[in-house]
């Protein structure tokens, strides 16, 4: 008797998995045009990864024409600090207004894939992101509760929750190549903080 009934159970699981795969291809496909958001993407959600480093070693080398102009001064005093003021104003220009820009971003990908929207509460959370650079996109609620979201050119998943469960963080990832055959298609869910993931190809 045990089996037929652990049996059964496998089989009635199996049966609705079959029809929530089934219930999601025939339903219609949300445009992204449609998607508009309706609370603003923190600006501090949003952090690159895999930063350039070049723009960390351009201000090095900017020392070592001030070392050469100490010989210089000497020889000319005006001349010289006429022509090498020009200079050191640029290159601190330079790395002010990179220091300004914050950590420089991964160069994009030649062509998006594909878009996540994130929704907190039932609303929108920001615009669609492009899935265009290696990032983590952090929602904190007022209430405390936190999601992490990483983004990749070719994928999505939830890389961690403060939920107590962590189903969302065991829904894996969504990519481009098997949203067509997962259970939840294009979407993770984190019911706990009410945090919904969904990708759109870009067809």
């Amino acid at each position: 008797m045990p089996k037929r009934k652990d049996l059964l159970v496998i089989a009635a699981v199996i049966a609705v998995a079959a029809v929530l795969l089934a219930v999601s291809r025939l339903m219609p496909r949300t445009k992204l045009e449609d998607k508009v958001a309706q609370e603003t993407l923190a600006p501090d959600a949003v952090t690159y990864l895999n930063e350039t480093p070049t723009p960390e070693v351009t201000p090095e080398a900017s020392p070592e024409p001030a070392q050469s102009e100490a010989p210089e001064a000497t020889e000319a005093p005006e001349a010289p600090a006429q022509t090498a003021a020009p200079e050191a104003t640029g290159a601190q220009a330079e790395s002010a207004a990179q220091a300004a820009a914050g950590p420089m971003p991964r160069a994009q990908t030649a062509e998006v894939k594909g878009y996540v929207v994130l929704t907190v509460g039932g609303r929108q959370y920001g615009d669609p992101i492009p899935m265009d650079r290696d990032k983590i996109i952090t929602i904190q609620q007022e209430d405390g509760k936190v999601n992490k979201i990483h983004i990749t050119p070719e994928k999505v998943y939830m890389e961690s929750s403060t939920c107590e469960n962590q189903d969302c963080v065991g829904q894996g990832e969504v990519s481009l190549d098997n949203y067509q055959t997962r259970i939840l298609s294009t979407f993770v869910i984190c019911l706990p903080n009410e945090v919904t993931i969904e990708l759109f190809p870009v067809e």
